[in-house]
């Protein structure tokens, strides 16, 4: 998977994924979806030198995009503040991604001329709220009741994050990979589902810390020496990889399962305090 600027051609694969989170109702203030045409003079609202639309491409596929527009109609006196809009396809939910793209835009955000993000998320949305409270936002306000969906009413609640010189640094120290903690959480998974096929729990557990041991180093060459967070890069890296098993094959299912189950997995350092 890859981040880059999208382009006109790209429209047509962000409204889809943006049309597909209308039923929901849980994220979109939309009630029908919108077309290409629609949304071409938001497309060229964003520069890509201060204000970019970002995409995550697979193989040659747009799984996502996030987007940074001007905060309250882009008055000058708020050129420092963003508004971040994050959507990932269906079927690539839950597998990192928007928090992989997250994670880029926080750390762009001071190179675009950003001082704040803001973010805002229906109070019943708490896949969105949880995705930004883990990156540092803090909800600043909520306004109960303003919008109706078929009926029902949702709250807003308006979510922030002040950068300072520290947020880069802060972001890629802020997690680390235990692999006896991930080997401990991989053996009680697989053993409350000892009576399906595969191999035997024991090797099951070695055989997913390995997986993940492997995947961190892999990402030691593909990044380069380049700044990234290494769970969340690993994370992503390895649900890809656990996409390539076959769950139907009674010799992979288990260690299918738990590469995925282990892809969400985040053992966050415990900080002092004072």
């Amino acid at each position: 998977m890859r981040l880059r600027d999208a382009t006109l051609e790209d429209l047509a694969s962000i409204v889809e994924i943006y049309n597909s989170t209308i039923p929901s109702r849980m994220v979109s203030a939309d009630s029908e979806p919108v077309s290409v045409e629609q949304r071409l003079p938001w497309f060229h609202a964003h520069d890509p030198e201060r204000r970019p639309i970002r995409v995550a491409e697979a193989n040659g596929e747009v799984i996502g995009w996030l987007s940074l527009s001007d905060f309250y109609d882009g008055r000058p006196a708020y050129n420092g503040t963003a508004e971040i809009g994050i959507y990932v396809r269906e079927g690539y939910r839950g597998e990192g991604i928007g928090g992989h793209m997250l994670e880029e835009a926080i750390r762009r955000a001071p190179d675009l001329g950003i001082k704040t993000l803001t973010a805002g998320a229906f109070d019943s949305n708490e896949s969105s709220l949880g995705l930004f409270g883990r990156f540092g936002f803090k909800r600043w306000a909520h306004f109960p009741r303003v919008a109706e969906l078929d009926g029902d009413e949702r709250g807003l609640v308006v979510l922030g994050l002040r950068l300072t010189a520290e947020t880069s640094d802060e972001l890629l120290d802020e997690e680390e990979f235990d692999p006896e903690e991930a080997e401990r959480r991989i053996t009680q998974f697989v053993t409350s589902a000892d009576e399906l096929p595969g191999p035997p729990v024991e090797e099951l557990a070695g055989q997913v810390a390995a997986l993940m041991r492997a995947a961190w180093t892999d990402l030691e060459t593909i990044m380069e020496g380049k700044a990234h967070n290494k769970v969340l890069a690993t994370q992503l890296l390895l649900s890809q990889r656990a996409r390539g098993l076959q769950p139907d094959d009674p010799e992979q299912w288990r260690l299918f399962a738990a590469s995925t189950l282990l892809s969400e997995i985040v053992v966050r350092k415990q900080r002092a305090d004072g």
